[in-house]
């Protein structure tokens, strides 16, 4: 497979490897030099960034009581200082 470079650098990308990667019209690409060649990696972007950050963070247990949680610690911290 061969593209041509059109005036200013452009350069067209085939249906078939559009569709494979889900690249479209102001689809970011980022471009990379790799042992003397070009390199064009998808980037995956989102409408609300937040959208790429859900489930990243696993919690072991919701805290029912966070307050409560939060007392028993300070009060076992205090009573650490005092002994």
């Amino acid at each position: 497979m061969s593209v041509e470079v059109g005036k200013y650098g452009r350069i067209v990308l085939s249906k078939g490897l559009r569709e494979r990667y889900g690249i479209r019209e102001g689809s970011r690409l980022i471009v990379r030099e790799a042992e003397g060649r070009i390199v064009l990696v998808p980037v995956n972007t989102y409408e609300k960034p937040t959208e790429a950050l859900y489930g990243s963070v696993k919690l072991e247990a919701p805290i029912e009581e966070p307050k409560q949680v939060a007392r028993v610690h300070i009060h076992k911290k205090l009573a650490e200082g005092l002994e």
